[in-house]
């Protein structure tokens, strides 16, 4: 059989798309490399708490969990890590952002990541109660609440679960705050 001036254009439309298919997809996955698009820290930093500020109690652990991920899974700089401070005192109470000075905080919170690190631990999952299991109450005439977080991190092969109970104030704005946290009792 002999082969036309059709048959070779077939053929080289069709090899023309198979390299224009193949250069397609290798820019698409070197488009989409991590490093590239804004990481998970600038995404919690692009958020503007005074027009912005998270609405309910679960909203508020939420994002709270979103900067402690931050903290212990994203490697951040020293600059970055003072951003996401700043931002985490956005969110608690004034009774606990005036329990001890910003430096003193920003100081033992560094030593928190670093020690967080060097153990090689890893956060691996957060799981929070959903919003029907907040429970409120009213304590010295302030409206409260409560939340459960579950906390899984991996340190090597080992899981470890920590389970925390999260105490949020409303405050003279409106805006839930978090109080403080505890240890969570397995039967709760």
């Amino acid at each position: 059989m002999r082969k036309g001036p059709k048959s070779v254009a077939v053929l080289a439309v069709m090899v023309i798309t198979v390299f224009a298919l193949y250069y397609h997809l290798v820019n698409k996955m070197e488009r989409s490399d991590p490093e590239v698009d804004t990481s998970a820290i600038q995404d919690v930093l692009l958020k503007n708490l005074e027009t912005d500020y998270p609405a309910t109690v679960r909203e508020v652990v939420k994002y709270y969990n979103e900067i402690v991920n931050c903290y212990y899974s994203e490697s951040p700089t020293d600059e970055e890590i003072k951003e996401l401070a700043d931002k985490a005192l956005e969110l608690y109470d004034a009774e606990l952002v005036n329990y001890q000075s910003e430096e003193l905080y920003l100081e033992s919170l560094k030593a928190e990541i670093a020690a967080f690190e060097e153990s090689g631990t890893i956060m691996s999952y957060v799981a929070l109660s959903s919003s029907t299991a907040v429970d409120y109450y009213t304590y010295e005439g302030r409206e409260c609440a409560q939340i459960r977080c579950i906390y899984t991190m991996r340190q090597k092969t080992e899981l470890m679960t920590i389970k925390e109970i999260y105490i949020l104030r409303r405050d003279a704005d409106g805006r839930w705050k978090i109080l403080g946290w505890s240890p969570a009792d397995d039967a709760v």
